[in-house]
């Protein structure tokens, strides 16, 4: 989606034109192949990092537009939603100090970002799913105003006939809709570019998607969504989610996913890969003035390929095939794109490190290896790396092994021998893959920090507060730059002087549904030592509430909803502290319902509220 000139599909001749534009590139992109008009000597690598911004407590602040304003250096671009943006980070020469240099552009451009920030009132951090991401940040409001991004939500809504869907089960369960692609933007990456010479295409494409379960497994730094506690790697469960198409009327017919790992070995070309999408996935949007790519190459130029790459920017496999040009030449890349953004940059240059070397130390015989290897388990231990990342057992090369045994005891050693043999500085080298030796031996990255401090926390606080504590002490951390198996413990403080609502409530809430008898309510009332009730429909709608010291005058066999009390106090999870007090003192009661869209989310009491 990285094209800006696009537009929505009028009717069907636009489709039908757009179509044979892209099968021409098709054509185009095949001929170059065949012709040897594709680079094949250049070792290039490059990166594209994801951030989000935040406000003084880590909460999402949607300052995006302001901060490209104020900024000058055009690495920084937007992102689908406000509190995101990517910065492009030139490409370098696999070669000598690349890696250490890259960790130095990085935190160059990340240092222009932070001054940016305090002028804003927001800073700027690294991780794969922002903790503090609430519901209400995903509204349209806080949608990047680009024309794509609205074209494409609208579209994928349409196809999918309703609101999508995130289901993901965990530790906690997590189970809600949302009526536009804005899940997606939860999702922030650390993408990585390899230049790859087209007759070891094939090859080095099954070999990244081989790799990549185990080292998605040494990197996860997403584990929290919604305050829940879920996979290693929620980024790939809800990515995939936040963008399906499908629903489940259909179940016996198989169809694919527009965020998808594979089903299959790649057997023949790279273009295979396009046509395999433009086969499988409706086209959603269409570019203007893109061209004849054929008349072009007849010409004697380097053609654009702008309409195949604009569908395959509405396609996300996360090995994607990926198409650049010169003046001179043109070249093709393979994308990492399963890495999450941080924790650290330099933990991210040596996850960066970590997969270059592994695609450099490819098997000479993996043309031959490959015929003994079934795919569906390739892409199993993909999945096992996003549940359970370090603590996974792979089945590899026909085995079951533990991820750590696997990474500490055959792929490091791999990783140094690719990276070394390739002209790679031996000092970055032992440096990088040291920084994830100690992460995996010691069983602590991104994600079990999280989950470690995340759960200590819930001792003393709710999710809500321990997911700003989470945040805000990531950020203190990672602008020292220290490995993520450094890190401390958080502290068990609170972040912000005046908190809001959400931070203090209680989440945990017992209900009881308006059709429930009088008795059954006594009864939850007695087991739980409660003396109000909340009471909803069916669909989890608030109706109103009920009071034990009315009940003994009520006949047990009536209904709840005969006798509840339907004027209710109530405040918003955004409502301050103070301003809650305020709210208890004037009505003279002792708790609030806490309600979001008409549904009952926390209980907030006079003792929470106390100074």
């Amino acid at each position: 989606m990285g094209d800006f000139r696009v537009k929505q599909i009028e009717n069907n001749q636009q489709r039908a034109a757009f179509y044979l534009d892209m099968i021409r590139d098709l054509e185009a992109l095949e001929i170059m192949l065949n012709e040897g008009l594709i680079d094949h000597g250049s070792e290039t690598i490059g990166a594209e990092q994801e951030l989000c911004l935040i406000d003084e407590v880590g909460d999402p602040a949607s300052r995006g537009l302001d901060f490209l304003d104020k900024i000058t250096d055009p690495h920084y671009t937007n992102e689908l939603a406000l509190f995101n943006l990517e910065i492009n980070l030139d490409p370098l020469k696999l070669h000598g100090h690349c890696f250490s240099t890259l960790e130095e552009n990085l935190n160059a451009l990340l240092s222009i970002g932070h001054d940016v920030g305090k002028d804003l009132g927001t800073d700027i951090f690294l991780t794969g799913i922002l903790p503090t991401i609430k519901f209400r940040h995903l509204q349209f409001e806080n949608m990047t105003p680009e024309r794509r991004y609205k074209l494409l939500s609208n579209d994928l809504l349409e196809r999918r006939g309703g609101d999508f869907e995130i289901y993901l089960d965990g530790v906690d369960h997590f189970n809600t809709t949302l009526k536009s692609v804005l899940f997606e933007a939860c999702n922030t990456s650390f993408q990585l570019h390899l230049q790859i010479a087209p007759d070891e295409f094939v090859d080095q494409f099954n070999w990244a998607q081989m790799i990549s379960g185990p080292v998605l497994s040494a990197c996860t730094n997403s584990p929290l969504l919604f305050g829940k506690e879920l996979w290693a790697e929620n980024r790939i469960g809800l990515f995939k989610q936040s963008l399906d198409t499908r629903n489940t009327k259909n179940h016996q017919r198989v169809k694919m996913s527009r965020v998808y790992f594979g089903d299959k070995w790649l057997t023949t070309s790279p273009v295979d890969l396009w046509r395999n999408e433009l086969v499988r996935f409706p086209l959603i949007l269409i570019g203007e003035n893109v061209g004849n790519s054929l008349d072009v190459l007849e010409e004697g130029h380097i053609p654009a390929l702008r309409s195949i790459r604009l569908h395959n920017g509405t396609t996300y496999t996360w090995n994607r095939l990926c198409y650049g040009r010169t003046r001179s030449a043109a070249h093709i890349r393979i994308e990492c794109r399963y890495l999450p953004s941080g924790p650290t940059v330099v933990d991210e240059i040596a996850n960066f490190v970590f997969w270059i070397g592994l695609m450099k130390a490819m098997p000479d015989n993996w043309n031959k290896m490959i015929e003994h290897i079934n795919f569906r388990t390739v892409k199993d231990n993909f999945i096992r790396a996003a549940r359970t990342g370090v603590q996974s057992v792979f089945y590899w090369m026909g085995k079951y092994i533990s991820a750590r045994d696997l990474i500490m005891n055959e792929l490091l050693p791999m990783a140094q021998r690719g990276l070394l043999d390739h002209g790679v500085d031996a000092e970055d080298v032992r440096y990088y893959l040291g920084i994830i030796a100690d992460r995996v031996s010691g069983m602590k990255t991104g994600s079990i920090w999280m989950v470690d401090n995340f759960r200590r926390l819930l001792t003393k606080h709710n999710s809500v507060t321990s997911s700003n504590i989470i945040t805000t002490t990531s950020s203190e951390i990672q602008n020292e730059n220290i490995p993520v198996h450094e890190w401390p413990d958080t502290k068990l403080v609170y972040p912000v002087t005046e908190p809001m609502v959400e931070h203090l409530m209680r989440s945990k809430i017992y209900a009881i549904q308006e059709d429930h008898s009088i008795r059954f309510a006594k009864y939850i009332m007695e087991w739980k030592g409660i003396g109000h009730l909340p009471v909803e429909n069916k669909q989890g709608v608030l109706m109103g509430i009920i009071s034990k010291r009315f009940l003994d005058e009520i006949e047990e066999d009536e209904t709840v909803k005969d006798h509840m009390t339907t004027e209710l106090i109530t405040c918003l999870p955004s409502c301050t502290k103070s301003e809650a007090r305020r709210k208890l003192e004037k009505h003279g009661i002792h708790s609030l319902l806490v309600v979001e869209e008409n549904r009952l989310v926390g209980i907030v009491t006079d003792t929470d509220v106390l100074d």
